[in-house]
């Protein structure tokens, strides 16, 4: 039975969530797929499927006790990436070859390569359009072939695929806050900030060395269209697609020239948007209203970011604003 999290009965939640006792049932969960699962472990099926639908894009979250093959397709137009959340000790076969979960499965969606998996995993599944894949690796002058065969990218070797799953651990639980899930802006920040994730782990150029001046060229760029998008941060895989920068070419400019990254950057720059509003007299927006509207997802996170910038919790900077009213 299909459990959805919204209060809303006349809504469909945009996270589902279903408990599946039934390996035919399990495979038959995620919207969109054709899939087939053989169980091929003894015992009795359980497992769960958490599914988050954006904007060109699915997250599913896949768990499932016994060890099963897969064959099949994801929906059409796509390119899948497999993310473990969590390890085990045997391996997982995949087009005769054998590797352990800590690594990252990229294939095209139409014809997922036969896969077995072991017993007790708990992986995320990205289904994510190829044209807007593809329109970002040009904006980012990255060069690859997604329509090639099936890629793996070792884990251990990657700098950010701890925060990606991370990331997806948060988002992809059946205790999550719904209804902030349904506001497009943070659907936009989680999509936005996924597809940057996955573009760097599979970016497999390395960064060229740049003389100081280039390097201060491409922070100004990514600094002007920053401050000129001061209303409405941009999220991450805006800013590179209009600088023309990598995440990770853009980051090590950012480093050399200024110190910091860009993610931290962006992020003080959407604090400060937040401090400018709640000075604004007779606002009528909540904390967590205006919090939401900058596309801040983990709201204790932001009041401690806020607090440790301006010395002060969000709500005590509303609270001194409303009292010099009176």
């Amino acid at each position: 039975m299909l459990n959805t999290l919204s209060s809303d009965e006349h809504r469909e939640s945009v996270l589902k969530f279903q408990q599946t006792s039934d390996i035919t049932e399990h495979a038959a969960g995620m919207t969109g797929w054709n899939v087939r699962y053989d169980q091929v472990s003894p015992g009795q099926f359980a497992g769960s499927i958490t599914e988050l639908s954006l904007n060109g894009m699915q997250l599913v979250r896949d768990k499932a006790n016994q060890a099963m093959v897969k064959n099949g397709a994801s929906p059409e137009g796509s390119v899948m990436f497999n993310l473990p959340l969590t390890s085990t000790a045997d391996n997982v076969y995949c087009d005769g070859h054998s590797f352990n979960l800590q690594s990252l499965l990229v294939s095209r969606g139409e014809c997922l390569p036969e896969i077995k998996t072991p017993s007790n995993i708990d992986v995320i599944c990205i289904s994510a359009q190829l044209d807007m894949l593809q329109q970002s690796l040009q904006k980012q002058n990255i060069k690859l072939n997604l329509t090639a065969t099936t890629h793996l990218y070792q884990l251990q070797q990657l700098n950010n695929q701890v925060e990606l799953v991370n990331l997806l651990g948060s988002v992809l639980n059946p205790d999550s806050n719904q209804s902030l899930l349904e506001l497009p802006a943070i659907q936009r920040g989680i999509r936005d900030s996924v597809l940057q994730h996955l573009l760097e782990l599979i970016d497999e150029e390395q960064v060229h060395y740049l003389e100081p001046l280039a390097r201060k060229r491409v922070v100004d760029r990514a600094r002007d269209y920053m401050m000129s998008h001061i209303n409405e941060p941009p999220t991450i895989v805006e800013l590179c697609n209009n600088v023309g920068a990598s995440r990770r070419k853009l980051q090590y400019c950012f480093q050399e020239t200024l110190g910091t990254n860009p993610v931290a950057y962006l992020r003080t720059l959407r604090l400060n948007a937040v401090h400018r509003e709640l000075l604004t007299p007779y606002r009528t927006e909540s904390v967590h209203d205006i919090a939401v509207e900058r596309g801040f997802l983990h709201l204790s996170r932001f009041a401690n970011d806020y607090k440790q910038l301006f010395g002060e919790l969000p709500s005590e900077t509303l609270r001194r604003t409303q009292s010099q009213l009176c």
